[in-house]
């Protein structure tokens, strides 16, 4: 994956979008899911998924409730850390439904996962629309969020990291998975970092 430098969050849907359309563990159709990320140079990173959809499963409402339950979308993110090495990688979970409720954590695992604080989180802007047929979630993702997990990181062109982009929901009447970058496993997990997609920083274009 390119991702291209902007100047704003305005400029966003100017890069070249990505598809949400590797279907997972038995999942036959979902809808149309597609989104944008871009990097504004010392600020951060800038994100917009939006989803065909035109009823959405949006029960929860709050910061952190079960919002992967709902029709959501996720976005997940590992960057190299400036910190002493783990055994295992430390990366970054998002993951979002139509009411705009947003779950924000990092960790190594599945599980045991730290949450973001208040501050952090009002910091990420994540909002919700829905409109006729579609709904969208918009995230910022700033480097200052990224250093408190990572230490200090200098991220600009031809700056690499992995990520993964997900639509999905955990309930069985509409059950369903799908991912940017394929998990080729048999049991159902987003929590994969060994098969995120590798993503470069790149110039954005004129």
């Amino acid at each position: 994956m390119k991702v291209e430098t902007i100047r704003s969050r305005e400029e966003l849907e100017e890069v070249t979008p990505f598809q949400v359309d590797n279907l997972l563990w038995g999942t036959k159709k979902i809808p149309k899911t597609y989104g944008y990320l871009g990097f504004v140079p010392n600020d951060g990173f800038y994100l917009k998924m939006i989803c065909e959809e035109a009823d959405p499963l949006r029960t929860y409402t709050k910061d952190q409730d079960p919002v992967y339950q709902d029709s959501a979308m996720e976005a997940f993110f590992l960057f190299e850390s400036g910190k002493e090495r783990l055994p295992k990688p430390t990366y970054l979970n998002f993951e979002a439904n139509a009411n705009g409720a947003l779950i924000a954590e990092y960790g190594t695992e599945r599980t045991y996962r730290t949450r973001f604080g208040k501050e952090t989180r009002r910091a990420f802007e994540c909002t919700a629309l829905m409109e006729e047929g579609k709904w969208s979630v918009s995230l910022r993702v700033p480097i200052t969020a990224l250093e408190e997990v990572y230490g200090s990181l200098s991220l600009g062109v031809g700056s690499t990291f992995s990520c993964n982009f997900y639509k999905l929901s955990e309930t069985a009447a509409v059950e369903h998975y799908a991912a940017y970058a394929l998990i080729p496993t048999k049991i159902p997990s987003f929590h994969m970092p060994e098969y995120f997609a590798e993503a470069e920083i790149v110039e954005g274009r004129k």
